[in-house]
């Protein structure tokens, strides 16, 4: 074989390689393209779930955990929209776990942390059993179950031992909110 013809068929195999290139960077391009379509979707619809919550839900929060037979319908408004944008924001990490950017301890490590937060309290825990798990993809919802399950955390009880822990005005430590009576 002839010189021009080690050139030719470096040529081409440069070409080629050169083409498999640009093929993968456009592959790449469009899981990225994918994936902030996700995130842009779900940053839409976290902040028109926040659009029905109050400025600070805090009254609804506090009723829930303390006093939940005294919750009206706004006050459901309020804390489904709650809820629903709270783990949302949760469930946003096992979304990027499918599409490879994080991994199952990511998202798990997150399921962890703040499930009992959001879903122990009685509200929380009818809202997750009755409307949030259906939403999401069965094995976020069987892993939040599992995590709830074990998890044994009374939120009003966790609330008063904090509110307990800490420094008061008065000497007094209040052990429900106004919002109850």
């Amino acid at each position: 074989m002839s010189w021009e013809n080690w050139l030719a068929l470096g040529t081409n195999v440069a070409v080629f390689l050169g083409l498999l290139l640009v093929v993968l960077e456009l592959n790449q391009n469009s899981e990225l393209a994918r994936v902030e379509l996700i995130n842009e979707g779900n940053a839409i619809e976290n902040e028109l779930w926040q659009s029905l919550m109050d400025q600070v839900p805090k009254d609804a929060i506090a009723k829930s955990i303390e006093c939940p037979e005294k919750l009206d319908l706004s006050d459901y408004v309020v804390l489904d929209s709650y809820l629903y944008t709270a783990m949302n924001l949760v469930y946003r990490n096992y979304e990027l776990s499918k599409e490879g950017l994080f991994s199952q301890d990511d998202w798990r490590s997150e399921v962890d942390n703040y499930a009992h937060w959001y879903l122990s309290g009685e509200f929380g825990r009818a809202y997750w059993d009755n409307a949030g798990r259906d939403y999401f993809d069965s094995e976020f919802s069987e892993y939040v179950d599992s995590v709830l399950e074990k998890d044994g955390i009374d939120i009003g009880e966790a609330w008063t031992k904090i509110a307990s822990a800490l420094p008061s005005k008065n000497g007094t430590v209040p052990t429900t909110s106004s919002i109850c009576m």
